[in-house]
Formats: C-alpha cells, sequence, structure tokens
C-alpha cells in the first residue's frame, strides 16, 4: 500500500482500474475452463456408457460371446469394429466371468485377463464408470454386464475413451476461450491507460496532495478577501459564499442554508441568472438586498469557451461611502496644503523682490493686503464653522479660489456647530464637490466669482453654491446626477452622484436652478442632527 501511495495518480489509477478488471477476468477464464472441462469429462462418460449399453444389449454380441467360433464370431467383430469407429470410442472389450478378455482390438490380447483392476464389480452385475489404466493408457471406462436369453451373466462390456483425448478436446475448446480473455484482459489494461490518462488531463497534471493545497488555499483567500463573493452552477444554484458574503447576507435578513440553493431565494433582486444567460458582465452597480445596499460587479464564468456559471462580488455600500469621504477628506487636506504652499512661496517671492528693491512702503502695504485678506477670510470661517475639519476644507477652498483668480465669498447667518466624524466627512463630500464643480464652471467664463451661504435655522443647515459658469444645458439637468454622466470627458460623473447618495443617507434634498449663460445655484437641505449624532436622527 506504501508504494500506492506513493506514486503518481497515473500510475494509482491504472493500478487501482488493473486491479478492479482482473481478477473478474481471471475468474470468469477458470469459471468457463472448469465449466468447460467438466462438460467434455461428462460427455465423454455419456459416450461410453451409450456404447456399452448398445454393446452389451446387442444380440449379436450375445451370441458371439456364447460361441467364439464360426459366423457368430466374425459379426459380433464386425459389428464391434464398426461400433467402435462410429461411436469415436477407443477401444470396446469383453471379459468372460473370470475377467479373461473375450474380445480386445488387438487380437494378440485376446485371452489375457483384463488390466485395470476396476473390473470386479461389472462381474457382479454392476453399471459403472471408472477411470484406470489398461493396455492403452490412463482412460475413461464405462462397466455393463452381458447377459443371456435366459438371463445369466456370461461376461461384461468395456469401454473407454483416452483421458488425454478428453483433454485434447477441452482445450480445444477452452484455447479460444484463454486468447479470448487475454484479449480482455489487454484491452482492459488499455482502458485503465487511457482512463487514467484522461482523468489526470481533466485534473491540469495535478495530484491530489495538490488539489487538496489549492483548495485549502483557495478557502483560505476567499475567507480573507474583505469584499463578499458568491458564484452559481449552470443550474442557477449557489456553489460559492465566502464569509463576507455571508456575513453581509446575514446582516441583510437572509436566513437558512446557502449552499445548494437556487440564487432567486437568496437574493430575489439578482441578475446573476441574466448574466449566466447573456453571457456579459455589469461592473459597478447598485443592488438592494432586503434594504441594505451594495456595490456589486457580476461576471460570467467561462470556461473553454462554454460558459458554467457566474461570480458576483460586492460590498456594503457603507463601507464604499465612509472609504469615499476619508479619501474625500484626505485629498481636500493634501489640496490644501499644496494650495497653501504655492500660494505663500508666490507671495515670498514678491516679499523677497521688495525687500532687495528697498521698497519699504510698497512691502508695508503687500503686507497689510495679505494680512487683511486673511484675517477676513479667517474670521468669516470662525464665525460661521465650529467644526476643524470643515474649517480646514473651506480654508483650502479659499486658497485654491486665490491661486485661480477666482473670487469666492463665504456668508450666511447661523453657526455650524462641531459635527460627528461621520458628519464632518459626509459634509466634507457634499461642500467640497459643490465648490470644485463651481470652480471648473467659472474656468471659461470672464468673471470668475462663487457665492458660498451657509444656513441654521430650525435644525435644518441650509447650504448654498452660486457660481457665475456657463450654467447646464436644460436637456442635461435630470442627468447630472446620473453615475457616470459628464460633459467634462470620459472618466468623470462621479462627484455629484457620490453627494447624492450621501444626501439619502442623511435624509437630506437638493435643488438645482441653472440657467445657460447665467450660471448655476445648488442649495442643499440637511437635518443637522444627522449631521451631530452620527448619522442617527
Amino acid at each position: 500500500m506504501s508504494f500506492v501511495k506513493n506514486n503518481s495518480l497515473f500510475i494509482r489509477l491504472v493500478m487501482m482500474v488493473s486491479l478492479a478488471l482482473c481478477p473478474p477476468i481471471l475468474l470468469s477464464h477458470f469459471a468457463s475452463s472448469y465449466f468447460i472441462s467438466k462438460y467434455g469429462f461428462e460427455q465423454a462418460e455419456q459416450t461410453v456408457s451409450n456404447v456399452a449399453q448398445l454393446t452389451a444389449e446387442s444380440p449379436v454380441v450375445i451370441e458371439g460371446m456364447q460361441t467364439p467360433k464360426g459366423d457368430a464370431w466374425v459379426q459380433m467383430i464386425d459389428f464391434l469394429r464398426m461400433l467402435t469407429s462410429v461411436s469415436g470410442v477407443k477401444f470396446i472389450v469383453l471379459i468372460d466371468m473370470h475377467g479373461n478378455r473375450i474380445y480386445h482390438p488387438e487380437l494378440q490380447k485376446i485371452g489375457a485377463h483384463i488390466v485395470g483392476g476396476d473390473e470386479g464389480e461389472a462381474l457382479l452385475g454392476k453399471t459403472y464408470i471408472s477411470s484406470a489404466r489398461g493396455t492403452f493408457g490412463f482412460s475413461q471406462r464405462a462397466f455393463r454386464p452381458v447377459y443371456n436369453e435366459s438371463g445369466q451373466q456370461i461376461g461384461a462390456v468395456v469401454v473407454g475413451i483416452m483421458s488425454r483425448e478428453i483433454e485434447k478436446s477441452v482445450s480445444r475448446l477452452t484455447s479460444p476461450m484463454t486468447w479470448l480473455f487475454s484479449l480482455s484482459l489487454v484491452i482492459g489494461l488499455l482502458l485503465a491507460v487511457l482512463l487514467s490518462r484522461k482523468i489526470k488531463k481533466i485534473l491540469f497534471g495535478l495530484e491530489p496532495d495538490q488539489i487538496a493545497r489549492l483548495l485549502e488555499e483557495r478557502n483560505a483567500i476567499l475567507s480573507t478577501v474583505r469584499e463578499g463573493i458568491i458564484a452559481i452552477n449552470r443550474n442557477n444554484r449557489l456553489v460559492v459564499v465566502n464569509e463576507m458574503a455571508e456575513r453581509i447576507l446575514r446582516s441583510a435578513g437572509v436566513q437558512g442554508e446557502l449552499l445548494g440553493r437556487p440564487v432567486q431565494e437568496v437574493v430575489p433582486s439578482t441578475r446573476l441568472d441574466a448574466i449566466l444567460k447573456e453571457g456579459k458582465p455589469e461592473y459597478d452597480r447598485e443592488q438592494n438586498i432586503n434594504g441594505q445596499i451594495i456595490m456589486t460587479n457580476r461576471s460570467p464564468i467561462i470556461i473553454q469557451g462554454k460558459t458554467v456559471g457566474a461570480v458576483a462580488t460586492f460590498r456594503d455600500m457603507t463601507e464604499m461611502r465612509a472609504l469615499a469621504e476619508r479619501m474625500t477628506g484626505l485629498s481636500n487636506y493634501a489640496e490644501a496644503l499644496r494650495s497653501r504652499s504655492h500660494e505663500y512661496l508666490n507671495k515670498l517671492h514678491v516679499i523677497s523682490g521688495l525687500l532687495r528693491n528697498r521698497r519699504y512702503e510698497e512691502l508695508e502695504e503687500y503686507l497689510s493686503q495679505i494680512i487683511g485678506s486673511k484675517i477676513r477670510e479667517t474670521s468669516s470661517i470662525k464665525v460661521n464653522v465650529q467644526d476643524p475639519i470643515l474649517a480646514g476644507l473651506l480654508e483650502s477652498k479659499f486658497s485654491r479660489a486665490h491661486e485661480r483668480n477666482v473670487t469666492l465669498t463665504l456668508g450666511g447667518s447661523g453657526v455650524i456647530p462641531q459635527l460627528s466624524p461621520h458628519g464632518a466627512h459626509a459634509l466634507v463630500t457634499i461642500l467640497g464637490n459643490l465648490v470644485d464643480n463651481a470652480f471648473d464652471a467659472v474656468s471659461f467664463t470672464q468673471e470668475k466669482h462663487i457665492d458660498l451661504s451657509v444656513h441654521c435655522e430650525n435644525g435644518t443647515l441650509v447650504i448654498t453654491v452660486a457660481d457665475t459658469g456657463r450654467g447646464i444645458d436644460e436637456e442635461h439637468l435630470p442627468e447630472i446626477f446620473r453615475k457616470g454622466f459628464s460633459t467634462k470627458g470620459a472618466g468623470r460623473g462621479i462627484g455629484l452622484y457620490m453627494l447624492l447618495l450621501t444626501l439619502d443617507e442623511l435624509d437630506g434634498s437638493i435643488e438645482v436652478d441653472s440657467h445657460a449663460g447665467q450660471g448655476t445655484s445648488f442649495t442643499v437641505h440637511i437635518p443637522l442632527a444627522m449631521l451631530t449624532n452620527g448619522g442617527q436622527a
């Protein structure tokens, strides 16, 4: 067994299939040989028994045994020779009551005692078959008593077939069978080799231990990825559900066993069945599972040109939004630092030049302008905004406005209080996208002016961002919040889409007022409690 275990899958399969084929083939061969041999000897015994009966009951033989000389004797000899030739037996021998031969095919042996020692029962009137070695060799012999007309036993007849002749007859029958079974065995071994090669090919030449290791590695990978992964077979039944997918589905209220169930029962809103049927992938699609929103990618599983299943990867939209918000916040912080660095570097160059040229009056006036502008911007932000993250965002936007020669004004009434981390990130996403879009809108206009207004009244935060850009065409207004829609080229159309998702999460709303050539105004309404209480009203 250790030899089998230490060999490759190919050798093990060949050996196992061979071991499965050889015993029944060999057993069939031995069984058929046994029954053919048994049948051959039974037929031989039947033949000698019939010939012995025919001889013992023949009047010619009875009369000839009683009159050893004369015509009856000659007729008996002719009859026995003819019967021997016709029946195919080796010999017919007649003996008297003393066991001496009355007739023998070899005339010189007539008168001598029969050889073999098995004639005793026949002289006592019994009929039987015996195996013994006579003058011709080992043979199967039938003994039968001979009676005269008055019923007195006058001797016995012995009819025999040589055992080697029976064996030759049996061999002539079993030899083709031997060749047939040998051929069957060879074909079985060839089929075992072909089957082993086929299985090896199906398994891509991998050994069982390699397959087991790959399965363990696959399960480990599926359990560690942060995305949910489900896969279905061609019958629309789930065959793969990793730990993250099960966690998301359970949180969405899905109960019971997952594997093996139709995907429509587990995820009623799924499109995996359509992907399986159409064979076309879908990327970055939102999906609602019992009220839980996920972002999913779906793709068919194609093997050798045939679609055999479909797979979906997905993540909870709440996590994705939080990640996007963090990334937006970091991007804004970096933008603020870059803008500040660039702005102050330019101003330092101006100050350095004024100093070198000893233009002290102009330097004093320039510094007054810088300090006064910053004091106004900073004081305006401090008056209206208490949250440091939002204040940092606004300062970065003022710096960027200076850099791009855009006039940015901040107005409004009421104070934005300290926000929760979730509320701050959400407001960064909303305000950052609106101001950035305003910057893009005024980039190609002569008048570059942006008004940012923040109002806090009756528990509602109202933000208005108005620009003097070219406005939005009327036919584009219904599409601006759709994911991927943009008139600015490929790879855009995400900002307003993320803004709308964030507003939905905060129970907020947005209004758009735009006229071609006159600019655009966005007004956002958000319950203040959603920003200060971690997203819980």
